[in-house]
């Protein structure tokens, strides 16, 4: 697979197929992903990759805390407003992908449900956090979003199937625990991951894209 078949071809998988991912291979994928480039080289990514029981306790818990309506308190407080286009484009893509997986958007069970499956990482073998020391500024934040790009491509070109999560950063105090991550170490974001299971409906779902024309200013 090329960089731009890459680019073009990836997409956030919400389906896993039962089989756990090699350690190596992660590993191999970290040392790639390492080289990301970061503001004055200062690197200040932390990661922290969970399998097996480990997981299954701490999506255990995450889940019993959201069905239990416990009010979100995540590290990186979550947009409550929108400039009115970029609320526009959310709401479309959010109907849209009910739309592909057959819920209406009346049917506020199901809409829950679907909400829900974030907290047992959409069933994935593997998920990984990414944080960073409290003391960063959003220039830091930047340079995690590009490592977070990097993983995502390196996933894909790999066979694997990746989906940034922010909705599971609502309870950090939980996962700090159950991780054993520092308080200073702020959560950012949690990828879910594994191998694609190509019968899944939800695979196929492809998000709407701006036209590069909406968003490329020529400016000579």
């Amino acid at each position: 697979m090329d960089f731009f078949q890459a680019l073009e071809s990836r997409s956030s998988m919400r389906a896993f197929l039962p089989r756990e991912v090699e350690r190596e291979l992660l590993e191999k994928i970290f040392h790639a992903v390492r080289k990301s480039p970061s503001y004055m080289d200062t690197q200040p990514w932390e990661v922290y990759v969970v399998t097996g029981r480990k997981k299954e306790e701490l999506s255990a818990e995450l889940l019993q805390t959201a069905e239990q309506n416990v009010p979100a308190r995540p590290d990186f407080p979550f947009p409550k407003v929108w400039p009115e286009a970029l609320e526009a484009r959310a709401t479309a893509n959010r109907l849209k992908r009910f739309a592909f997986q057959g819920i209406d958007t009346a049917d506020k069970a199901k809409i829950r449900a679907s909400y829900l499956r974030n907290f047992v990482f959409f069933d994935a073998p593997c998920c990984i956090f990414v944080g960073l020391d409290q003391v960063l500024t959003p220039w830091s934040m930047f340079d995690l979003g590009v490592f977070v790009h990097g993983l995502l491509l390196a996933l894909h070109a790999e066979g694997l199937g990746g989906c940034p999560q922010a909705l599971v950063t609502a309870y950090p105090d939980i996962i700090r625990r159950h991780l054993n991550i520092p308080d200073n170490i702020k959560i950012a974001l949690c990828v879910s991951l594994g191998y694609p299971d190509p019968a899944a409906t939800i695979n196929q779902y492809r998000a709407l894209r701006k036209d590069v024309r909406d968003f490329v200013h020529w400016c000579g």
